[in-house]
């Protein structure tokens, strides 16, 4: 399987600013970023042994969910 992340063209040619994901010659996904590309690119490159399984690797801890605000706290930014 050929995996290739590089700058989108649309059909006519024309450049973008956007990033695609070619699998085997066929488009598979078009980002905005560069890093975004790259994750689909690793995520379908490194299969993982069990399918109900996932892996997030940009969080330092993934159980970690975020904090309640405390009663009486906004939590919306104001002036």
């Amino acid at each position: 399987m050929k995996v290739a992340v590089e700058k989108y063209r649309k059909p006519d040619g024309y450049a973008t600013r956007y990033w695609s994901v070619w699998v085997n010659e066929e488009l598979l996904a078009v980002t905005l970023y560069r890093k975004g590309a790259q994750a689909v690119a690793r995520a379908i490159t490194h299969s993982n042994s069990d399918p109900h399984v996932t892996i997030l690797e940009d969080s330092p801890n993934p159980v970690t969910t975020p904090r309640k605000p405390a009663a009486g706290v906004a939590t919306y930014r104001t002036r």
